[in-house]
């Protein structure tokens, strides 16, 4: 599966595209959207404590995102419409649903992503991300995944962030000359990696 700081930087997206770090009074909202893109890979805790697998992976699915952030946009009800940090339904949604659509193009593994409507589990056709490993300190293929995985998906963050905030095109197109040849090159030895 994807990464926790892939997930994390997809949730620190949502943030910026909706906030602004100056804004003080926004910052409440940040790691909600960190959480709800996080929250998927509870599930691991089961494995962890237990050694018990969770088969299908429910929180690896749209009805899970969904209420994930659903259960946010009810915990943040309080806040109002022109509150710094008020958060929209749809950033919610999309913080929550990153992290299915992420684990989708590991290509690794199939995800119950329509669960319960849809059998078998679906999966990408290739992986344009890479698979975290297994996780320990001392598993150089986890670091190295990491970087690949952090070298792919922060430019295509990073270009959605300054979407949402109607960054001129020429800011966009003068940046993207500059980073477009290493993410190619990184989603290049992505794609190269065995499945």
């Amino acid at each position: 599966m994807s990464s926790l700081m892939g997930h994390a930087a997809a949730g620190l997206a949502v943030y910026l595209a909706r906030h602004r770090l100056q804004e003080q009074r926004s910052w409440p909202a940040l790691p909600i959207y960190v959480g709800l893109a996080v929250c998927a890979d509870f599930d691991y805790l089961a494995l962890w404590l237990f050694d018990a697998r969770v088969v299908p992976r429910l929180t690896h699915t749209a009805v899970f995102a969904v209420v994930a952030a659903g259960l946010a946009r009810l915990g943040t009800a309080h806040r109002r419409r022109h509150d710094a940090g008020w958060m929209p339904w749809s950033a919610l949604l999309l913080a929550s649903g990153s992290h299915v659509w992420l684990d989708f193009w590991v290509g690794a593994h199939p995800l119950p992503l329509l669960w319960p409507l849809s059998r078998p589990d679906l999966t990408a056709p290739f992986g344009l991300l890479p698979s975290a490993g297994r996780l320990a300190l001392g598993n150089i293929y986890l670091w190295r995944n990491l970087l690949i995985e952090l070298g792919v998906l922060l430019p295509v963050l990073a270009m959605l962030v300054a979407l949402a905030r109607r960054t001129p095109r020429d800011t966009v197109a003068r940046w993207a000359l500059w980073v477009v040849p290493g993410w190619l090159a990184f989603l290049g030895g992505s794609l190269s990696l065995q499945r």
